[in-house]
């Protein structure tokens, strides 16, 4: 096996993590516009309670979804949604606490349980969950006392509640995963459109704006460019970044036709990781695919490109072209190759990626077992 190295620009990142298992694909054809994995911040979508989940035939449903617009993430990765409703989606998921304090009471009462003591366990179990007025309250007193057990939930400006979203564990689910949706789902038109761009984990609301070109230059801190930006094939800027450590920024052409009021709409609807995102990282993934989809074209016959990422999936800059690698499908062959890539140093690099059938593959570690990877 033979191969060449090249250091590219910084922070190249990844796109491969794959969807949590039992999802479906991030793939605007498949699931639906709702489906759990589609529903970015900002976006209008359906969510239910790991506290209701169930097994049906070896997969997760909820008895009730929740439509309502996700505005935070927590817990590990993202995995637990903050959102709000409309009030009527509200009074549904009030009167979803309820039936389970009726379920919890019936189950209660089968233990054994009779008066003060069952109610006292039935509250501590599942809190009381009531309006009063425009307020929602959560009476929590059996667990925190009388001084810190009570909570208003207070609607916003545009009268949407978020109920207990930074402390109850809300996930975005598919509709087709509930019995019944609380609220009025978007349409597909309704929803905001964006295409995953292939080489980073930015998603675009549309793939008009390409860079065409792109002019690079080594310099003692870094790798300057120039990238020319067009839309719908029209050269309307230059992306620019010094190399030296300082941000990257568009001159612009005729702003007339594409002035930053415009950039500044494209960038609102785009989504990084999911989350809202800037103009530069927007700028710099542009950039990226057209750099990434470049040195893909150009490889001879029998050649491959890897490259060196690190635990958030994001290039280091570092690239390989190889060849020789015979049956790369077959686990003999990543074992070579992992073992020659260990030796190969790279920038706070934690483990390289080749591209092979339209997709970025983790390299396994030597000593992991071998075989190619899309994490």
């Amino acid at each position: 096996m033979s191969a060449s190295l090249d250091k590219g620009r910084e922070s190249v990142p990844d796109h491969t993590t794959p969807p949590t298992r039992g999802q479906h694909p991030a793939d605007p054809t498949v699931g639906g516009h709702l489906a759990a994995t589609h529903i970015m911040i900002g976006d209008i979508g359906v969510f239910a309670g790991d506290w209701t989940a169930y097994d049906h035939h070896g997969r997760t449903r909820h008895p009730v979804g929740f439509v309502g617009r996700l505005d935070a993430q927590r817990g590990y990765d993202g995995q637990y949604a903050v959102f709000s409703c409309e009030r009527d989606v509200a009074e549904a998921i009030v009167a979803d606490q309820e039936r389970l304090r009726d379920e919890t009471r019936r189950r209660l009462h089968g233990d054994g349980l009779r008066g003060p003591a069952l109610d006292a366990e039935l509250d501590l179990v599942c809190a009381p969950l009531y309006f009063d007025g425009d307020e929602i309250i959560l009476d929590e007193r059996r667990v925190h006392g009388d001084a810190d057990g009570i909570s208003r939930i207070c609607p916003d400006a545009d009268g949407r509640y978020t109920i207990c979203g930074w402390v109850w564990d809300w996930r975005a689910v598919d509709p087709a995963d509930c019995a019944r949706i609380a609220g009025t789902p978007p349409t597909p038109a309704q929803q905001p459109a964006r295409i995953p761009l292939r080489h980073s984990p930015l998603h675009v609301p549309h793939d008009r704006l390409t860079v065409t070109s792109l002019d690079e230059l080594p310099t003692d801190r870094g790798v300057a460019f120039t990238a020319a930006l067009r839309l719908d094939g029209t050269r309307i800027g230059v992306i620019h970044n010094e190399g030296r450590g300082g941000g990257t920024w568009l001159s612009y052409h005729d702003p007339a036709r594409f002035s930053r009021r415009d950039l500044d709409e494209y960038v609102r609807g785009c989504r990084y990781r999911r989350q809202p995102t800037d103009e530069e990282t927007v700028l710099d993934r542009l950039v990226t695919e057209y750099d990434l989809t470049r040195r893909i074209s150009a490889l001879p016959a029998g050649a491959f490109l890897a490259r060196s990422v690190d635990d958030d999936g994001d290039s280091c800059g570092d690239f390989v072209v190889f060849t020789g690698l015979d049956r790369p499908r077959q686990p003999a062959a990543w074992t070579s190759l992992a073992t020659y890539l260990a030796t190969v140093e790279a920038t706070f690099s934690t483990h390289w990626q080749v591209w092979l059938d339209g997709a970025w593959h983790r390299v396994p570690d030597p000593t992991e077992t071998a075989g190619p990877d899309t994490r």
